[in-house]
């Protein structure tokens, strides 16, 4: 039987991961396999990863390593030692058939210089496991648009003066005393 097999890492990539009100969490700007940035290099202020590894009731991790990796560069090392793990895995509810171990990594600022992918990389005691991962692309020139000043027109020009007029001609009302 290969290690692992019936283990599984899930990751989202996403601008920002929120802790909300009543436990629960949300994320934001969420990436669906590919990230395109208008040009290189470039810095985004910040980019998250949840990662969730699963594995059966009958094996609990004893060991568990979580890695963001882009190319040969290691972003973001988390690594759980057994003794946390032991405690943080609360008995199962009924029905249950899974343990899952989840890990936030924040990126901040995360710097952009040629394109390429994240990956996430989870290591147990049964050895490596390859997780989602994010692909890094300049967006297409024909795709790109630049914002520029607007230009008014002369229905945009007739509205600015009827709006100027309007203000001129409104006073406050007058409370006459005698």
């Amino acid at each position: 039987m290969k290690k692992n097999a019936d283990r599984y890492v899930h990751a989202i990539f996403c601008d920002d991961i929120r802790q909300e009100i009543g436990n629960k969490v949300s994320f934001m700007g969420c990436f669906q396999g590919e990230l395109f940035v208008p040009f290189m290099p470039v810095a985004l202020p910040k980019l998250c990863v949840s990662v969730t590894v699963s594995t059966p009731l009958a094996r609990p991790l004893t060991a568990l390593t979580i890695r963001v990796e882009q190319g040969a560069s290691q972003l973001a090392n988390i690594e759980v030692s057994s003794e946390h793990l032991a405690h943080a895995v609360t008995q199962p509810q009924d029905g249950s058939t899974r343990f899952l171990v989840t890990a936030g990594v924040m990126l901040s600022p995360f710097a952009i210089t040629e394109p390429g992918e994240l990956r996430v990389v989870v290591i147990t005691e049964e050895g490596e496991m390859l997780g989602p991962r994010l692909r890094i692309k300049v967006m297409p020139q024909s795709e790109v648009s630049v914002a520029s000043p607007a230009k008014p027109d002369a229905s945009t020009a007739v509205a600015g003066k009827v709006a100027a007029k309007k203000a001129t001609t409104r006073s406050a009302p007058v409370k006459n005393v005698k």
